[in-house]
């Protein structure tokens, strides 16, 4: 099978990370599924961002949680990149779901935590999703944290989720098990037969990243989906 094409924090190969110009990108390729973080700021907005410092993707500095969504907004997000993005602000989870509603992309949503409760992120979350009109069909959750795929197969079992993670061990297949999930999603690199067997035959779907050329995965054809920073690469051969 061809696996789902998903752009990583949209297509972060050519766009800024995370960013709506790096959204749309992925929109006008026509790609149907795209993967973000998303992670509270200082005042509890659930913004769009992979870092939980600043300083790599704005001219911000220090945490994000310890600046509020006014603060944040007054960054720039884009100009690290290329000069080309220069002024992209960061985008917050309510308007990455009215973007994503008005095209009809499909969205990996990734809860990013370190320090945080993972009980009040992910009912930031829910509070946030009971307000949206976009269809649950259209999301997937996920996160590396078992307490986050908890809280999120507790308080927002109507979507999708998936629990991330960089080798499959046993706990992550009883958590997989425990929180009736949808997908395992696997550092491609780290992917075996007997793993890929394991999860196809309990019926969880195999979502592999971040895999940037074809030729170093062989299992790619046997998963449902690949995450990659340049899909274009991918969507030119299918």
């Amino acid at each position: 099978m061809s696996p789902i094409i998903v752009g990583h924090r949209g297509v972060s190969g050519t766009h800024p990370e995370n960013t709506r110009a790096s959204i749309q990108n992925a929109i006008d390729l026509g790609l149907s599924w795209i993967e973000v973080d998303i992670q509270p700021t200082k005042d509890d907005v659930l913004v769009i961002c992979h870092d939980h410092n600043l300083e790599r993707c704005s001219d911000g500095k220090g945490r994000l949680d310890e600046h509020t969504l006014a603060e944040l907004k007054q960054l720039d997000f884009g100009r690290w990149f290329s000069s080309e993005f220069a002024g992209e602000q960061i985008l917050t989870l309510s308007e990455l779901l009215e973007l994503a509603e008005h095209s009809k992309l499909q969205v990996n949503l990734e809860i990013k935590i370190d320090t945080h409760d993972p009980a009040h992120v992910v009912a930031l979350l829910a509070q946030e999703l009971a307000s949206t009109t976009l269809p649950s069909s259209q999301l997937l959750l996920s996160s590396f944290s078992h307490d986050v795929i908890e809280e999120l197969a507790q308080h927002c079992s109507q979507f999708r989720i998936g629990l991330i993670t960089e080798s499959l061990s046993n706990q992550d297949k009883a958590a997989l098990i425990k929180n009736k999930a949808f997908s395992c999603h696997l550092n491609y690199q780290n992917l075996t037969n007997e793993q890929l067997d394991y999860l196809t035959n309990l019926g969880f779907e195999v979502w592999c990243y971040t895999v940037n050329h074809s030729d170093t995965f062989p299992l790619m054809n046997k998963v449902n989906a690949i995450f990659t920073d340049f899909p274009t690469r991918f969507t030119k051969t299918q």
